[in-house]
């Protein structure tokens, strides 16, 4: 049996592996047992035990693993306590919701969220980003997946030629959608962006009430990118990727003097939609966008 040879120097960090007999000896069972027959194994991401900061909670987490194959991922994790079993789970591509990605500085976070019996459940790992780049390529292979089920309608769509000039904009959210979201080939062809909204309090104050957000609608996939208000200053992007054909509708009411607009994916009815809060001009835009690719459908 082969085995993997990683320095102590990476022990505490994630690494990547290429084949499943190099996992450490506490996943090997999990994995052979979890994978489904005849996978082609594209990589293996591996995190270490490590401690993470939830709030003011601090949680340590196993030894975790992300096993992606052609037809999906396989999320590991070795058991936390003496004496319990470690776990596996399996998610396809045909299953796949949406997908989260969190970086914050050193700390990354990936959520899968899965389709499975009806019910929407998720994978979530947390990791060191100072191997992020070793995911980025497994990563966006496996949301490139989940536009395979898309039509063909948004490739008649003509490109948003006003994108490049919003770096001068919003130079940090710019760059996140490049380096991070956009893949070679995608075109974008609309995209809202809105500075934190606040709203007045005790007339000298002012609420938070959402964060600073772009929303970029391409050929392949709805993408939102943004911060988080718990965080000052800002270090963050927080990415959600959602492939085009799940995504029922996206509907707009009026909430007091802003527009809550609200996308509702393919899920079973009682899912609650992502709920978006825009000034009444980006709500105005990006329903000019919405509405411009849905007419599509009605030629």
């Amino acid at each position: 049996m082969a085995t993997t040879n990683v320095s102590r120097s990476l022990l505490s960090r994630p690494y990547f592996l290429s084949a499943i007999d190099q996992l450490p000896q506490s996943l090997l069972e999990l994995a052979r047992n979890g994978l489904p027959d005849n996978q082609i194994i594209e990589g293996i991401f591996v995190v270490p035990p490590a401690t993470y900061s939830s709030g003011y909670r601090p949680h340590l987490n196993p030894l975790q693993a992300l096993i992606f194959t052609q037809q999906g991922v396989l999320h590991l994790a070795a058991s936390a306590k003496r004496g319990q079993p470690g776990k596996g789970v399996w998610v396809a591509v045909d299953g796949i919701l949406m997908i989260k990605l969190t970086l914050i500085l050193l700390y990354g976070k990936l959520e899968i969220f899965d389709t499975q019996d009806r019910q929407v459940a998720k994978i979530e790992m947390e990791y060191n980003t100072v191997a992020h780049d070793l995911l980025v390529p497994v990563l966006r292979g496996l949301i490139k997946k989940t536009w395979q089920k898309n039509s063909v309608k948004f490739a008649l769509i003509p490109e948003d030629s006003t994108f490049s000039s919003f770096k001068y904009i919003s130079f940090s959210f710019y760059n996140g959608l490049n380096i991070e979201a956009i893949q070679p080939g995608e075109r974008v062809l609309g995209y809202v962006y809105q500075q934190e909204t606040r709203e007045p309090w005790l007339k000298i104050f002012h609420k938070k009430l959402f964060p600073q957000i772009v929303l970029a609608l391409t050929d392949q996939q709805l993408i939102l990118l943004q911060q988080d208000l718990k965080f000052q200053p800002h270090h963050e992007w927080i990415f959600t990727f959602i492939p085009l054909y799940r995504i029922a509708s996206i509907k707009q009411v009026p909430y007091e003097t802003w527009q809550r607009v609200s996308i509702q994916l393919i899920t079973e009815p009682n899912q609650k939609p992502i709920d978006l809060i825009l000034e009444p001009e980006h709500a105005e835009k990006w329903q000019a966008i919405w509405m411009g690719v849905n007419a599509i459908d009605r030629k």
